[in-house]
């Protein structure tokens, strides 16, 4: 028990180090600047006393990225969370407002989906499915911004060259 007892001691140091300490510390979740500094200490004895300083840099960066990896994998949880949520509204207000979908229709349209997430990567845009569902035609859609209507062609078109 007596080991995990801190001890207060006085040390020096130069003011510029103690301005950077008390910048860096509540940037990276620490408490003070007396553990700050312990860590810091630390982490130096660990390097020195190493056998091998490169193994001991390794176990540390490693522990850095999996802290890093651990706060990436929130946000994306959380973003994906949202984003389930979104759908989910945009789901039921959509089948609140469709009429006569059948089964084979559904399929369809599900096989259709899966083919333009695969195309596009996950990158689908709410105003080229409008104008698919619109009956208009999307062209040359990586090269224009949306809303762009020089790339559209109104069913209308397409109906009289096919004579529909």
């Amino acid at each position: 028990m007596k080991e995990n007892k801190k001890e207060k001691v006085a040390i020096w140091m130069r003011p510029d180090m103690i301005k950077q300490i008390d910048a860096a510390y509540p940037l990276h979740e620490i408490s003070s600047r007396s553990e700050f500094v312990c860590k810091a200490v630390e982490f130096y004895l660990g390097f020195l006393q190493s056998k091998s300083n490169e193994e001991y840099i390794n176990k540390t960066t490693l522990s850095f990225l999996e802290n890093q990896l651990g706060k990436l994998e929130g946000r994306i949880c959380r973003q994906l969370f949202r984003m389930c949520v979104e759908y989910s509204l945009m789901a039921n207000v959509t089948a609140s407002q469709v009429k006569g979908m059948t089964d084979g229709l559904m399929e369809q349209l599900r096989k259709k989906c899966v083919a333009d997430v695969k195309h596009t990567i996950g990158n689908i845009r709410y105003d080229r499915i409008y104008a698919f569902q619109q009956g208009i035609l999307w062209r040359e859609e990586e090269l224009h911004e949306p809303g762009d209507r020089e790339n559209y062609s109104i069913a209308a078109d397409r109906n009289t060259q096919t004579g529909g």
